[in-house]
């Protein structure tokens, strides 16, 4: 590698890393690759006789669009060849003398060009950028330098050389001013005047230098050279996560992956991979994670300076290991059961590494058996026949998705909830309107507006349903293995004792207060909030945003325990926890919570208001398809009511808000707040109404003596305070 070189500039020389005669900074080695053209020759010292000319991209660099490859060339040479280009010598030491290193030769004909660009970006300064040619033909010396700064922001800064003098080292040098950051293309090349090549100048090049009138600081390294966004949409598993990089903007990009930890804002300290799978695009595949534990992950890629760019983190939690396994009773021949008893182990460690689905299968060889066939229970039974080309993964996978609840008699697979339409026979069919397989199949097939298909017994895509579609792929088997745990956090019953697989399904932080109300609108929806009352009674009391704020009995807390996938809500006043005990949701004092303070948030799938936002169940978590939940009742009351999966169950479901989101919530609504209780509104009024419509009084004098609460006065929600 050669030592940096000095060019002489107009008068002054290039000493280290400044130049002292005008308080220039040479930033070469920060900003640009191989800028001597010092590595990967094409001719090296120990070459002789005539150059074959191509036009070769130095390494570092990449052929500027303008840039022709039929009608120009461009060769790395070292110094002290003796082969030749064109029959004319190349020069032997650079302008200071120096023997070490490259240099560039540059030709072209019928006035084409071959220019070479590098992209940077650049913050604010005052700048030059230099170079040296040698012309090695002495029988003509016309030509244009394509020396030039080509910013992305429309400034463009070229050289004006059109003459280069035979066997003499000339400087060429361009200034430019930057306001702000800016990106931009450093530029170095040649054009010719026309004719054939040696009707113009062959050029040699040496060093290219970046100067600027302050030196590398700072303002450098607060600039990311490399910046990467990643897809916001995952997938994750017990054992393993996966992510898509959307865009990667920098040059030379070497490695691009992900890094995750446990800790926010991971980096290539911590883990990354590079392993990934191709479906639609490249999803990356972090393996060996913990179950049940959050992390973080983020994109990044890096660039052949070693320089890397990292996305936004993504926070997700791990799911709890599954336990999938069977048992064989090995009643074939034995190559048979060994093909048997390797997909199903295979299969079980799939479902296990990427469900937290908790199921045993009994398995038997049954001659008779076509294909094979499995049913549901707690236990189920799979009947595995002597068709070799369903001995495999593919075929285990499908038949234990039947033993998790797809078929056609009891779970959501068959009723009508979670299902499109009903066949002849009163069985679910066509679309799953369940949106956690929606996401995950938008992710994993990097489309928009995907849903899962199927009739009463199978499901498409990734479904399996028959050798014909088993390719062996772990892009098929995980999907696979993915929707399933999907199917049962959208409301899939995997077995009798459980209704759905809980989920983090509410992003939270456990420093931030959060705000409750019922999504029902006769409820409450857009009047008042849930909070304990002095006994600890939960109940939705009206008040305005304002007023909740400044009341911590209407803000919580919400933490969440990996382990089970279960939540557990604080009040911000009294400091105890919601519980279920009794029959009955209500508040208790808790040095730390218990499993009666443990509940399951499932997302609604319903959008709520302007913002869309989306209500949540709260429900106590028991061994049983008809679990109760927190509903709002009339009159402010709440009750535990068996959980009701429908769409219009809307008083079970509870709107979760942050300060910001409550105060946007209200904005989209329309709703003004009276800070003073009793203050009477002076605007005229045409009567006022509840919020279903029933007239209260015909004018404003009587807005004292109401109770408290959200009334429409001049068709405008306003909260009104009284006794």
């Amino acid at each position: 590698m050669k030592k940096l070189k000095f060019l002489l500039l107009l008068g002054f020389a290039l000493t280290g890393m400044k130049v002292a005669a005008q308080g220039d900074y040479n930033l070469s080695e920060q900003y640009l690759k191989n800028a001597g053209f010092d590595t990967d020759f094409d001719c090296d010292i120990n070459a002789t006789g005539r150059q074959v000319v191509k036009v070769s991209v130095p390494t570092g660099w990449k052929q500027a669009p303008e840039s022709t490859t039929t009608r120009a060339f461009g060769i790395t040479m070292q110094y002290g060849t003796q082969r030749t280009v064109q029959y004319y010598t190349v020069p032997q030491t650079d302008a200071n003398g120096n023997n070490e290193g490259g240099f560039l030769v540059l030709g072209a004909s019928l006035k084409d060009e071959v220019t070479f660009c590098q992209t940077l970006k650049l913050p604010a300064g005052h700048y030059k950028l230099a170079t040296t040619y040698y012309n090695i033909n002495p029988d003509a010396n016309g030509g244009a330098s394509r020396l030039a700064w080509i910013g992305e922001d429309g400034n463009e800064v070229r050289s004006e050389v059109d003459s280069f003098e035979y066997g003499k080292w000339i400087t060429d040098t361009i200034s430019f001013e930057l306001t702000e950051v800016t990106k931009g293309q450093v530029r170095i090349g040649f054009q010719s005047i026309g004719g054939s090549a040696v009707k113009s100048a062959i050029i040699a090049v040496d060093y290219v230098t970046l100067m600027r009138d302050t030196p590398y600081g700072e303002a450098d390294t607060s600039i990311p050279q490399v910046e990467v966004t990643a897809d916001n949409r995952f997938a994750r598993g017990a054992t393993m996560a996966f992510g898509r990089i959307l865009n990667i903007e920098g040059e030379d990009i070497v490695e691009q992956g992900f890094c995750w930890a446990e800790h926010p804002n991971p980096t290539l300290a911590d883990n990354h991979t590079t392993n990934h799978l191709s479906n639609n695009g490249t999803i990356y595949w972090i393996k060996d994670l913990k179950p049940a534990t959050r992390y973080y992950m983020c994109a990044y890629a890096t660039n052949a300076n070693g320089l890397t760019g990292y996305s936004t983190d993504i926070k997700f939690y791990t799911i709890p290991m599954g336990k999938v396994d069977y048992w064989y009773n090995n009643g074939g021949s034995d190559e048979e059961d060994k093909r048997i008893n390797g997909a199903a182990a295979n299969a079980c460690n799939i479902f296990n590494n990427l469900t937290s689905i908790r199921k045993h299968f009994n398995i038997g060889f049954s001659a008779g058996t076509p294909t094979a066939d499995c049913y549901y229970a707690d236990e189920p039974w799979m009947n595995m026949g002597a068709n070799a080309s369903y001995q495999r993964t593919g075929t285990i996978m499908h038949e234990m998705q039947h033993g998790m609840g797809v078929i056609p008699y009891s779970t959501q697979w068959y009723k009508n909830i979670l299902r499109e339409n009903l066949d002849g026979s009163g069985r679910g069919t066509g679309h799953w309107l369940g949106e956690r397989v929606s996401e995950f199949l938008d992710f994993w097939d990097n489309t928009t507006g995907s849903q899962l298909n199927g009739d009463y017994q199978h499901m498409w895509p990734y479904g399996i349903n028959g050798a014909h579609e088993d390719n062996g792929s772990n892009e098929l088997y995980f999907a696979n293995a993915m929707i399933g745990q999907a199917l049962g956090e959208d409301g899939l019953e995997h077995n009798y004792q459980t209704f759905a697989e809980p989920y983090y399904a509410f992003n939270q932080e456990d420093t931030i207060k959060y705000y409750l109300k019922c999504e029902n609108q006769q409820r409450g929806r857009e009047t008042a909030f849930l909070m304990p009352d002095e006994s600890g009674e939960l109940k939705w009391n009206a008040m305005s945003a304002t007023d909740a704020v400044r009341n911590d009995s209407a803000a919580w807390y919400i933490t969440f325990t990996p382990a089970n996938q279960h939540y557990q809500l604080r009040n911000a006043a009294t400091g105890q926890y919601m519980t279920y005990n009794n029959q009955a949701f209500k508040t208790t004092e808790k040095a730390s919570p218990s499993v009666n303070e443990d509940f399951h948030l499932m997302r609604g799938r319903v959008d709520i208001g302007k913002l869309k936002l989306r209500g949540y169940w709260m429900i106590h978590p028991q061994d049983s398809w008809d679990p109760v939940c927190l509903a709002a009742t009339n009159n402010g009351s709440t009750t535990a009511a068996v959980f009701n999966l429908a769409n219009n169950a809307s008083a079970q479901r509870w709107l979760i808000l942050t300060e910001k989101e409550l105060q946007a919530f209200d904005l989209a609504n329309g709703i003004n707040d009276i800070a003073t209780a009793k203050e009477t509104p002076t605007r005229r009024q045409q009567g006022v109404f509840s919020l279903d419509g029933r007239k209260i009084a015909d004018d404003a004098s009587a807005l004292p003596e109401l109770p408290r609460g959200i009334y429409l006065v001049e068709g405008r929600k306003v909260v009104i305070g009284g006794k």
